[in-house]
């Protein structure tokens, strides 16, 4: 058996990032039906979604700052230098698993890259709903 094996609970890790993913997932269904209430331009239905998806960009916050965490006590149990790449910790885990947590990890980046361009394309909706519905003066 491998002495990583013992030492290190990867198990919490994929949980972290499974965690991470369900989030992110629900925070993307959300934009998705706030996107859908803009077109409409569903001012109340909005408002709705907006406390939904600030309570949602909290969880997923939590759950990144989780899985950082995890990643630092692994890096600590490991003895590597403050502040490792990600990689070079997966590096240290057994083989077996290095796929899963790649994966996952991968996973994370692209939903994040999606999150971040569906958040820039709300906000530019909800710029134009609001000019749009704002009394002239």
């Amino acid at each position: 058996m491998n002495p990583l094996d013992s030492i290190l609970d990867w198990d919490e890790l994929v949980s972290a990032l499974r965690d991470e993913l369900q989030e992110k997932g629900g925070l993307i269904r959300l934009l998705n039906q706030q996107t859908e209430a803009l077109y409409r331009r569903d001012h109340t239905e909005n408002e709705r979604l907006e406390d939904q998806i600030r309570n949602q960009i909290r969880l997923a916050t939590q759950c990144r700052q989780r899985r950082d965490l995890i990643l630092r006590q692994t890096a600590v149990e490991m003895d590597l230098p403050d502040d490792p790449a990600t990689n070079e910790i997966l590096a240290r885990f057994p083989e077996y698993v290095q796929p899963l947590l790649e994966a996952l990890f991968l996973e994370v980046d692209r939903l994040s890259g999606r999150l971040e361009e569906r958040l820039r394309q709300n906000q530019l909706l909800k710029e134009r709903f609001l000019v749009e519905i704002a009394p002239a003066t």
